[in-house]
């Protein structure tokens, strides 16, 4: 608590308002985000495992994959596939790490370098703020109790927009959608969420064989 407990029990309040209905019947915007905000505010880790769906506009290809998806926040996730696509990459300390068992290779970046934008991510790293990093808008989807966001980047930040479908009662989210500037989509979908039940070193670390060619790119 940076000022005092009256700011705490306001922020606390934009939690609980988070989920109420307007007079309309509809979850005003702006309450949402703060909700959302909020929630992930409280999150230090978070293990899942995931799908995604991704689209590739110009030549019509849809490829599906899964695996499991590791963060600490502020600033470290681990993905890892599972086969036939398996890789693993790794966000931690200024560099992204991408190992490719089937080539033998890994590759490392910075994230500051140009083609790398994190910013898609980087709500759930904990390293931005969603109100100002993004105009927000609600969407709607027939058949479905989750609420959704489309958040419009404020900055160039190399995509359209992002989606953002959370639970209407713990503002947990459950599924996001990246369209970029071709407009490739990638659908992502969480399950089997554990929030707060801690990490270990070894899970942002990646051990490969000594014959592995590593690019180093920084």
């Amino acid at each position: 608590m940076r000022h005092s407990v009256r700011v705490f029990v306001m922020a606390f309040g934009l939690c609980l308002m988070g989920a109420q209905d307007t007079a309309e019947g509809v979850v005003a915007v702006e309450r949402v985000v703060a909700a959302v905000q909020c929630h992930y505010d409280g999150v230090k880790t978070l293990r899942a495992r995931f799908k995604q769906s991704s689209f590739v506009a110009s030549i019509g290809k849809r490829d599906l994959s899964e695996g499991s998806v590791i963060v600490e926040r502020p600033g470290r996730m681990r993905w890892e596939y599972d086969k036939p696509d398996a890789r693993i990459i790794l966000l931690d300390k200024g560099a992204i790490r991408m190992y490719v068992p089937e080539d033998k290779q890994l590759q490392i970046a910075s994230t500051d370098a140009g083609g790398i934008s994190p910013t898609a991510l980087a709500f759930l790293l904990g390293d931005r703020k969603l109100r100002e990093t993004f105009a927000a808008t609600r969407v709607h989807q027939e058949g479905t109790e989750e609420i959704g966001l489309k958040l419009v980047p404020r900055q160039d930040e190399g995509f359209e927009f992002l989606e953002l479908w959370v639970d209407p009662k713990s503002h947990q989210v459950r599924r996001s959608i990246v369209v970029d500037l071709f407009s490739n989509r990638t659908e992502l979908v969480l399950e089997q969420v554990q929030e707060n039940a801690g990490v270990v070193e070894a899970d942002f670390s990646i051990k490969v064989p000594e014959d592995t060619d590593v690019i180093d790119l920084r």
